[in-house]
């Protein structure tokens, strides 16, 4: 016989067919900041008096800059995601540490692309594993809608994330929130799925929450800080029952309250 908070769970949850997740600061996280990182990768490669703090500056810079020069990491330009991180590398690295040969700087940046695959560079979030353990435990579909290039099926693998299926906006050639990477999500499940039928969870509220709940989806919205939480009430598309501090949170409620979709 289930307990009552399984039993709660359930009703909870049974409206679903599928739930899907992002990646990025909602099951995984970095396990150390990009310029830690990027430092660690020029040392590696014998590079000296590499300073953390000017990379971050320049990260920041570039990182939005390529985002709108070749949206979705080039998808659909003449150039490819590994053109566009490699191009990413290299130009945080020009602009803060201008002693770098074009030799050096190619290096690193094959490097990082490498280490950005492996598990050494990520870490997952706090009761991401029991709150995927629970959804499968109710006979869900679990699927990943993340805007990210093709290694996210390698570092999920690597961080035994088992999932039903894998979106990344580079294959699909759709970025969140575009309604059309919702739908394509649904077209990877093994039996038909309505939008209603389908719960998205991520962190940030205008591509994961706003994007599914448009596209017909259910959505919450997690790992949300409390600043976060005083603009997130202002905005009327945002239930601010939806909105949760953390995995802990959000499993909680859903084994002690009965939720409003």
């Amino acid at each position: 016989m289930m307990s009552i908070n399984s039993r709660l769970v359930s009703k909870n949850l049974s409206r679903f067919k599928l739930v899907t997740f992002d990646v990025t600061d909602t099951l995984l996280k970095f396990s150390r900041p990009p310029e830690i990182q990027y430092a660690m990768a020029a040392r590696h490669q014998g590079c000296q008096n590499i300073e953390e703090k000017a990379l971050a500056g320049c990260f920041r810079t570039h990182f939005k800059r390529m985002a709108r020069d070749y949206p979705n990491f080039g998808k659909g330009s003449p150039y490819d995601w590994r053109w566009w991180w490699r191009t990413l590398v290299m130009d945080i690295f020009r602009d803060s540490h201008r002693h770098l040969s074009e030799a050096m700087l190619s290096r690193i940046a094959d490097q990082l692309i490498e280490d950005y695959e492996t598990r050494d560079c990520w870490t997952k979030i706090e009761f991401a594993d029991q709150l995927i353990d629970l959804v499968r435990a109710q006979g869900k579909q679990v699927g990943i809608i993340s805007n990210f290039d093709p290694r996210l099926s390698y570092i999920l693998e690597a961080m035994q994330i088992p999932t039903d299926f894998i979106v990344t906006s580079y294959d699909a050639g759709i970025q969140k929130p575009c309604r059309e990477i919702f739908d394509f999500a649904l077209n990877l499940c093994n039996q038909r799925v309505l939008p209603s039928e389908a719960l998205h969870i991520g962190n940030t509220p205008h591509l994961d929450y706003i994007g599914a709940q448009r596209a017909g989806w259910a959505s919450i919205l997690v790992n949300v800080g409390s600043e976060s939480q005083q603009g997130i009430s202002l905005d009327s598309e945002i239930n601010p029952k939806h909105v949760f501090a953390n995995f802990r949170e959000f499993i909680h409620v859903l084994e002690t309250n009965e939720l409003k979709w």
